[in-house]
């Protein structure tokens, strides 16, 4: 039987599966660390990503190529993986994920570049919403054994119910900028008179294929209920159920724990007498 949800809603869509972790105020960004993607054989530790794509998982690479660069070519910051902000041009990833207007956050990421590579000197450009600034990084020292990794912290204001953080290679060349291990905390909750309000952001990425992230705000503490429903209606995955505090939160989820079949789903949050819905797809 449909639930007496989706008479009002009208319809259909999606999810997925989910094993999820429940939200958490200290990273608000999906796969911050990289190691989440296509498999990437040991031979092949550059591994070139088109834009357009949403391989890395929780990411959209826009403006040119990126690569993935492996530990069997250059030590990453941790784990296996990091990403080069270019291919044979300037490249770009982005993120979108939930806000509070006026509140405050902090984007960190991790910088290097590539050994004996032009130009000398890497040019970033972090993006929040209308937030810009710019970071430079030096090379002359670097070795794959020993990167020289440099953290880079940027503070901006939300202005919206949800934000975009976009990192983009400034420089002309195959061998740009060099990140790992980006993540975004909640510095503030915002200023006297700052509007918050219940906010859903898009499901990142869209669609899925090996996992996925739900970030959401909530103006005011309350029980929160997050499901995963197919086109008939039918609840195929319950992510949350319980009282979360005000401000953003974020779930991890992934479709195989599921055995989510491809195609479309509808995540709801309610919240407070509230619905809020999401249409995402499943990829095989």
């Amino acid at each position: 039987m449909r639930s007496p949800l989706f008479r009002p809603l009208a319809a259909a869509v999606l999810v997925a599966g989910l094993c999820v972790a429940q939200a958490s105020r200290a990273d608000m960004l999906a796969n911050g660390d990289l190691e989440l993607g296509p498999a990437i054989p040991p031979l092949n530790p550059i591994f070139s990503v088109a834009p357009g794509s949403t391989v890395l998982n929780g990411w959209t690479v826009v403006g040119g190529a990126i690569c993935i660069i492996t530990d069997n070519y250059w030590v990453p910051s941790s784990g296996h993986r990091s990403v080069q902000l270019s291919s044979t041009g300037p490249g770009a990833i982005e993120q979108v994920f939930s806000t509070a207007p006026g509140a405050v956050y902090r984007l960190t990421v991790w910088v290097s570049g590539q050994a004996h590579s032009e130009p000398t000197i890497k040019h970033l450009r972090l993006t929040a919403g209308a937030n810009v600034v710019d970071q430079t990084f030096d090379v002359t020292d670097v070795w794959e054994w020993d990167m020289q990794w440099s953290q880079r912290t940027f503070d901006f204001t939300a202005a919206a119910a949800t934000t975009t953080v976009r990192l983009e290679s400034l420089d002309a060349s195959k061998w740009g900028p060099a990140v790992d291990n980006m993540k975004v905390e909640l510095v503030s909750a915002g200023v006297p008179g700052a509007s918050v309000t219940l906010a859903f952001a898009p499901v990142s990425p869209d669609p899925v294929r090996n996992a996925g992230r739900m970030t959401f705000t909530l103006a005011e503490a309350g029980h929160v209920r997050l499901a995963v429903h197919d086109i008939q209606g039918r609840q195929v995955a319950l992510l949350a159920n319980t009282d979360m505090d005000a401000g953003p939160h974020g779930v991890d989820f992934s479709p195989g724990v599921w055995n989510a079949r491809p195609g479309l789903y509808l995540a709801t949050l309610q919240v407070a007498g509230q619905t809020l819905v999401r249409r995402f797809s499943v990829l095989p």
